[in-house]
C-alpha cells in the first residue's frame, strides 16, 4: 500500500511525522520512560494486552516486548492508528504499574509508526521482530523468547 496515493491519508506531526491510512498495516515502535527496565512480569503484561487487542482493534501479526521496547506490526480493524496505540500503551502501563508497584509515566510519549507498502516489506519487519531477542542477546534462536508472538495466520 502507498499512503501517499490514499484517498484516506491523514497526516499528523508531533516531533515525528505520523502517517494514518484506514486498515493499513502498521510496523511501530515504543520505548519505555529512560531508565526503566521491564522486568519479566511486567513484560507479561505488556504481552497480555497487546494479543487482547488482536481481532478486537487491529489483526495483530508479529510482536515483541523486550525490557526497554516494544515493536508490533498490525493491521487496524476498527479505529485509527492514535486510538490503537493510547489503549495499548494506556493498558499497559496501568498494568505495569501495578506490577512495579508504582506510578507514573512507563512508555514514551511518542511512538515511532511506519505503514508497510507490499508483502516482501512485511516479511522483512516480522524477520526484524523476530530476531530482536537474538540480536539483543537475550536468548539463542526466537522461540526461546517468550515475549514474542507471530501469527499463525504468517508462519503457516
Amino acid at each position: 500500500m502507498d499512503p501517499w496515493k490514499s484517498d484516506l491519508l491523514a497526516y499528523r506531526r508531533r516531533n515525528l511525522p505520523h502517517l494514518e491510512v484506514a486498515h493499513a498495516t502498521y510496523f511501530v515502535t515504543f520505548r519505555s520512560r529512560s531508565g526503566l527496565v521491564l522486568p519479566a512480569a511486567a513484560r507479561d503484561q505488556v504481552m497480555w494486552v497487546i494479543e487482547g487487542c488482536d481481532n478486537n482493534n487491529v489483526e495483530l501479526q508479529a510482536a515483541v516486548v523486550m525490557p526497554d521496547h516494544v515493536h508490533l506490526i498490525f493491521r487496524i480493524l476498527k479505529g485509527n492508528l492514535g486510538e490503537v496505540l493510547r489503549k495499548i500503551k494506556g493498558s499497559s502501563a496501568r498494568q505495569v504499574n501495578i506490577v512495579l508497584k508504582r506510578s507514573g509515566s512507563v512508555w514514551m510519549d511518542e511512538s515511532f509508526d511506519h505503514v508497510i507498502r507490499h508483502e516482501e516489506e512485511l516479511k522483512e519487519k516480522i524477520e526484524y521482530v523476530q530476531n530482536n531477542p537474538v540480536k539483543k542477546r537475550l536468548v539463542n534462536v526466537p522461540q526461546q523468547y517468550r515475549w514474542l508472538f507471530v501469527s499463525r495466520k504468517i508462519t503457516g
